[in-house]
């Protein structure tokens, strides 16, 4: 048994009596279906060994694509695709998230908040990376992977993105590598970072549900 399938197990009726009406309909259907997997509750298949002969009974699992029961395999196999097309070249982590009062907007409106979280960071990327001053390309690679939780679990969404250090040029279509420890400056990706997370949530008219929308907003 997994750690977040114990945890959902001995806590997770307490939890949903709290928050169940609150709740997305597709968080409470993770929840159940981690805590059923390879569980008598999932049911089980005979098996037949085409070495031994034997008979096996093998427990169901869940399937889904939250459980780290399931996905272990599929996550390995991700993680080996992802370092077969890493350039030859020094890599950075980029991490961009929101500050605390901004999660509760952000659990209440996730498809419209994730989407502005990732749009804003890798349009920041873009748009620093193509300064001259930095002399670099406009045309960086990268990837990114949204978190949704910390490490003692909280709610504090945030990506990280994995960044060859470089980028291709759209003027001499030549790749620039940047220094083995600077890629971009941090203060300046904030900067941009925080102002288009502000235009995506004002274009589609929330701004003003988001408390001191003047002040503090998403950050590196």
């Amino acid at each position: 048994m997994g750690a977040l399938q114990k945890l959902f197990s001995a806590h997770g009726a307490h939890y949903l009596e709290q928050f169940g009406e609150t709740m997305p309909a597709t968080h409470r259907k993770v929840m159940a279906a981690m805590v059923a997997c390879r569980t008598p509750q999932a049911g089980a298949l005979w098996c037949g060994c085409s070495s031994c002969g034997q008979p096996h009974l093998l427990p169901r699992s869940c399937g889904n694509r939250h459980c780290p029961t399931c996905q272990g395999r599929k996550a390995f196999e991700w993680l080996q695709h992802q370092l077969e097309r890493a350039l030859p070249t020094h890599h950075f982590m980029l991490t961009f998230t929101v500050p605390e009062s901004l999660r509760a907007f952000l659990r209440s409106n996730q498809r419209l908040g994730y989407e502005a979280l990732f749009a804003a960071s890798a349009g920041a990327i873009r748009a620093l990376a193509g300064e001259p001053r930095f002399k670099l390309g406009d045309q960086p690679g990268f990837f990114g992977v949204l978190h949704t939780w910390g490490r003692t679990l909280q709610y504090h969404p945030h990506i990280h993105y994995v960044v060859p250090g470089g980028a291709l040029s759209t003027e001499d279509r030549q790749w620039h590598a940047a220094s083995p420890g600077f890629f971009l400056p941090v203060h300046a990706l904030s900067t941009i970072y925080r102002a288009k997370f502000r235009e995506a949530i004002e274009r589609a008219g929330r701004l003003a549900e988001i408390p001191d929308a003047g002040g503090r907003s998403p950050g590196t």
